[in-house]
């Protein structure tokens, strides 16, 4: 299958990365995808790693309790937790993505601000993921650590699970 391209538009003056790209998906199944842990578990991550749904529940001031461990137990599990602010199905959501400890208490700092938009258009869905940083250096740490490639193959990851590969 031949792959869209995946836009990536690093704005260091706004603190802020977006990604987007058309999925040949239906925007009720993209959605579906990103607020259902049933399918979360199968695209959530980068394809060497594996996610787990501890909670989720979509709504505002609900949170999504996850983690994404390496396949081959090679690495350390990161926990994560996502705090929603703001739902509106199937066009938008939003939520505060940071990283915890085990406990789910969150690493001060980590906090980032995303918003992931669901556009629907002639044979799919446009999906636009806009995450905010607090500083120039965060957006940079964090593109170091490999969030641009991660959300690439996560992305990748969500388009095979709605074809079915």
């Amino acid at each position: 299958m031949r792959r869209r391209k995946t836009v990536v538009i690093k704005d260091k003056k706004r603190r802020r990365l977006i990604i987007e790209r058309f999925l040949p998906v239906k925007r009720e199944l993209v959605w579906l995808g990103w607020t259902r842990p049933e399918h979360i578990v199968h695209w959530w991550g980068p394809g060497n790693f594996a996610a787990r749904v501890y909670e989720m529940d979509v709504r505002p001031g609900g949170v999504w309790r996850y983690s994404l461990s390496p396949v081959d137990g090679n690495g350390d599990t990161a926990y994560c937790l996502a705090t929603y602010s703001e739902i509106s199905e199937p066009i938008r959501l939003a939520y505060i993505d940071s990283f915890t400890d085990r406990e789910w208490n969150v690493v001060k700092g980590s906090e980032m601000p995303t918003l992931v938009t669901f556009e629907e258009e002639t044979g799919g869905t446009r999906l636009t993921i806009t995450t905010q940083f607090s500083k120039a250096e965060e957006l940079e740490k964090a593109e170091a650590m490999g969030m641009i490639e991660g959300y690439q193959e996560t992305i990748n990851r969500l388009e095979d699970h709605f074809s079915g590969k």
